[in-house]
C-alpha cells in the first residue's frame, strides 16, 4: 500500500513530518474531501476554523517557492497582512479570491480550485512537497 493510500484510508495528517513542526496549517485527505485546518492562532488571524473542499473541485496542487503576493494588490477581507505573515481572504482586482495562511519562511503550497468561493489556497504546511504529491495522487484515482 502506498503512503498516500495509507494516509487517505487512515485519515492521517498529510502535512506533518518528523521534525514535529506542523506548519501554519494541517491538511488531510478524508475520503474524497480535502480538509484544511489552520493551526493555533492562525485560526484567529485567518478568520477560518477549517475548510472542507470536495476533491472534484480541486484542479491540482504545487509547491511554488516563487508564488508570493509582492506586487499584487488585493483587498484583505478579512484577515491579517504583515511582513512575513499573510492569513485570511484576499480579493484581487481581476476577480480572483484567494485564501492565504502562510508565515515566512514556509514554502507555499498552492492549491488551484474551481467551483468554490476561493480560486486558490496558498498555505504553509510542514512538508509541502508531500502534501502536493498526496493531493495530486488522490486526484488521479
Amino acid at each position: 500500500m502506498s503512503e498516500t493510500q495509507n494516509n487517505q484510508e487512515n485519515n492521517e495528517d498529510a502535512s506533518r513530518h518528523d521534525s514535529g513542526n506542523t506548519g501554519s496549517n494541517t491538511v488531510t485527505l478524508e475520503g474524497r474531501i480535502l480538509k484544511v485546518v489552520p493551526n493555533g492562532l492562525n485560526k484567529l488571524w485567518s478568520f477560518k476554523g477549517n475548510l472542507e473542499i470536495p476533491l472534484t473541485h480541486v484542479a491540482g496542487a504545487t509547491l511554488d517557492p516563487g508564488f508570493n503576493m509582492s506586487g499584487r494588490r488585493a483587498l484583505r477581507d478579512p484577515g491579517l497582512a504583515t511582513p512575513g505573515k499573510k492569513a485570511g481572504t484576499f480579493k484581487f482586482p481581476d476577480g480572483d479570491i484567494e485564501f492565504w495562511n502562510i508565515t515566512q519562511p514556509e514554502q507555499p503550497l498552492v492549491i488551484q480550485l474551481h467551483d468554490e468561493k476561493f480560486n486558490r489556497l496558498v498555505l504553509g504546511v510542514a512538508d509541502p512537497r508531500q502534501v502536493a504529491d498526496a493531493i495530486n495522487t488522490a486526484l488521479d484515482q
